[in-house]
């Protein structure tokens, strides 16, 4: 009789504690498999999302495979279309910076230095890749050198935040200080900038024409 008084205290326990609990533990139950199922749900609308971003960069990329100069009206408003759907549609990542770095160069194709810069700027403010925040750093200098904006070009390339950005930084920084009068020290610059790109293995024949064509300038004085 024990043994069934103890299996009866049990049951009553169980019920007691199940008339307390359950329904918080239900509630707990339920949270949990609906957190797991939504994160399984999250991550596939993610992975879905990234694979729209990059079919849109892909198409982006095709549309600009030609030069600016030899394509037509429409395809740079396609091109530019694709750009800011980019850019807009996913906002905060990697994507959309460069659909705006996009925007950037067809502006500056265009002439319009002042959106060209606005784009760059905002890349270098909120990007939270490195190599896409140097990028448009370098980029920047250049379109605030076709500005006139000379110092505040220089104040952007003036350290090298990394070995890989030498040549970008470096040839801006000799832009800049060769609109400046200072022959000198842009040609230092870009000797800087064609010895990194030696080393990185790229083509050194632009930036060897610049420092040729200063030291036949020095040769003439």
């Amino acid at each position: 009789m024990s043994d069934l008084r103890t299996d009866e205290e049990q049951v009553e326990l169980i019920k007691s504690w199940w008339k307390e609990n359950g329904k918080t533990l239900l509630l707990s139950v339920i949270v949990v498999l609906g957190g797991w199922f939504g994160w399984n749900s999250w991550q596939t609308s993610q992975q879905q999302k990234a694979e729209a971003a990059s079919e849109l960069y892909s198409q982006l990329v095709d549309a600009v495979a030609q030069p600016a100069a030899q394509q037509t009206e429409e395809q740079k408003a396609s091109a530019a279309a694709l750009a800011t759907e980019l850019k807009t549609t996913y906002a905060g990542t990697a994507y959309a910076d460069f659909g705006a770095l996009f925007l950037a160069r067809f502006a500056a194709d265009a002439g319009d230095f002042a959106a060209a810069a606005a784009e760059l700027q905002a890349v270098v403010n909120t990007s939270k890749a490195d190599a896409v925040k140097y990028t448009a750093q370098a980029r920047l200098a250049q379109v605030l050198i076709q500005q006139e904006k000379f110092d505040e070009a220089l104040a952007l390339v003036n350290t090298v935040p990394d070995p890989a950005y030498t040549v970008q930084f470096e040839d801006a920084k000799g832009d800049a200080l060769y609109r400046k009068g200072d022959n000198a020290e842009a040609r230092n610059a870009w000797i800087r900038a064609r010895d990194a790109a030696q080393t990185l293995g790229l083509n050194t024949q632009p930036l060897q024409r610049k420092i040729d064509a200063l030291a036949a300038v020095a040769g003439d004085a």
